[in-house]
């Protein structure tokens, strides 16, 4: 599809590994977030009040990436989702802002939405305790049907590990050897930078929290932090 004002929608392609974000401007920090999210940003078709509103709540919501998109499955939005780099994502599928463009109940209805949902997110996060150390992106999508799903990208890193057992050692007062490392201080020297990293989405605030602390991540493969791939998408 051809641009129109520099608007953007996104279209998934393994292959790319270029980010835009819903103004057409290229980023370094959402090109090196869609490394991981496998999704290449093809520009979309919007009317002049849909670019209006979309202009007015990125505004408004100033701690949100903005994503329009037509998707066929949870597992496409969450691909979508994984390429935000602010607080919260959000993705609306064109024929919703349209609608909510041209009715302005429609559009204090969305908004009332995207509010609601990110204040249950936030209560997510509160409940998480210290497994909100692994959550790296959050975000919620809007089906034309209606639907709202929640979304999460979660990362174990060998960094925060060691960042950790470390931290607990301090706090235990307990000595470091001078001479020697210990054991558990030798394994932890020989750990590369090892990431695993797994997306979850569910029909709820609620449904996602215990997507995310049902999480097993012994059966999730590592891989090389600077490489891309490996994901596991636990589904919706």
């Amino acid at each position: 599809m051809n641009g129109i004002n520099g608007y953007q929608v996104y279209q998934s392609d393994y292959a790319s590994r270029t980010a835009y974000d819903a103004y057409g401007a290229k980023t370094q920090s959402t090109a090196k977030k869609n490394e991981t999210s496998g999704v290449k940003k093809e520009p979309v078709e919007l009317s002049d009040n849909a670019k209006d509103l979309l202009e007015r709540l990125k505004k408004k919501y100033s701690n949100m990436d903005f994503m329009v998109a037509n998707y066929e499955s949870d597992e496409e939005a969450q691909r979508y989702l994984a390429g935000g780099t602010k607080d919260y994502s959000v993705l609306i599928e064109p024929e919703v802002l349209e609608e909510m463009a041209a009715d302005e109940k429609t559009e204090k209805k969305y908004t009332n939405m995207i509010d609601e949902a990110t204040a249950k997110l936030s209560d997510m996060k509160d409940k998480l305790g210290d497994e909100e150390d692994n959550v790296v992106n959050l975000g919620i999508s809007f089906g034309k049907d209606g639907s709202v799903s929640y979304f999460a990208e979660l990362e174990k890193s060998s960094a925060k590990q060691r960042e950790r057992i470390e931290k607990t050692r301090a706090e235990k007062k307990e000595q470091a050897r001078k001479d020697q490392k210990t054991e558990e201080e030798k394994r932890l020297a020989d750990l590369s930078e090892m990431t695993k990293r797994v997306r979850v989405s569910a029909r709820s605030a609620e449904g996602l929290l215990e997507k995310i602390r049902n999480v097993d991540w012994d059966k999730v493969k590592p891989e090389q932090k600077e490489k891309v791939g490996g994901i596991i998408d636990y589904g919706a």
